[in-house]
């Protein structure tokens, strides 16, 4: 029954590419035109939450959420997350109850529709290749943050080919120093079982969001941000499951 499943799905898939490009296309549209009576992004991400619970649907991919309790809305979190696939974050917008803006690498922005539909629903490009830009872009993460939405970071600046959590980059860090705002850790299992890097081949599945408790930033500095760093690393990777 499992082949049969699996042959079905595989004939399916390229329906369901298809249909993410129609899908994205249109609601891209829609957010850049809303966005021009929103101009914070608040209203247009829920256009992007819905996307992303869409395209899970149409692939077969659930996603459960352990301790969502200890995520309060009202706050203002960094956001970081464990990274395996793309899934990550379909899983993390369409899931998590806050308004999140994401820090994007600028290559996204070239992608008809969507990377201008992205930058005017509220996320932050950020250009790798020359650092003035880059640290501009991040004090942009910090007045989103400062007018109340949660930013989200990759700490490991690009998806895990094994699973294993790689070292975590600074960015994020020295945000969140900065902006004196809670780190919320996550780990995300199963994603990579749905969709591994350097994969087209998407399977049905699900995806768990561990979601751990904030860490609060109390007695935390620029000069012992490797503390910090090291102790967020743990806890996303004490419930990683390979």
């Amino acid at each position: 029954m499992k082949t049969i499943a699996l042959c079905f799905y595989a004939i399916y898939r390229p329906a369901f590419y298809l249909l993410v490009i129609i899908d994205t296309t249109l609601l891209g549209l829609l957010t850049i035109a809303a966005s021009y009576f929103d101009p914070k992004g608040n209203r247009v991400h829920y256009i992007g939450k819905f996307w992303s619970r869409l395209n899970m649907l149409l692939s077969g991919v659930r996603v459960k959420m352990i301790h969502p309790e200890h995520i309060d809305p009202k706050r203002s979190y960094i956001v970081m997350s464990k990274h395996q696939s793309h899934y990550d974050v379909w899983a993390l917008i369409g899931f998590l109850p806050l308004q999140l803006r994401w820090v994007m690498k600028m290559e996204l922005r070239e992608i008809p529709v969507f990377g201008l539909g992205c930058e005017r629903m509220g996320h932050i490009y950020i250009d790798r290749s020359h650092p003035d830009r880059a640290y501009k872009s991040l004090e942009v993460a910090g007045e989103k943050i400062r007018s109340g939405a949660s930013v989200v970071f990759f700490p490991e600046g690009t998806r895990s080919t094994d699973g294993n959590l790689r070292p975590f980059k600074k960015g994020g860090f020295n945000i969140a120093l900065a902006a004196g705002v809670p780190i919320l850790p996550i780990t995300v299992r199963g994603s990579r079982q749905v969709l591994p890097k350097g994969s087209g081949k998407i399977m049905p599945g699900t995806i768990e969001l561990v979601i751990h408790e904030p860490v609060l930033l109390d007695g935390y500095t620029t000069e012992n941000r490797e503390e910090l760093i090291q102790r967020v690393h743990q806890i996303i990777e004490a419930d990683l499951k390979l």
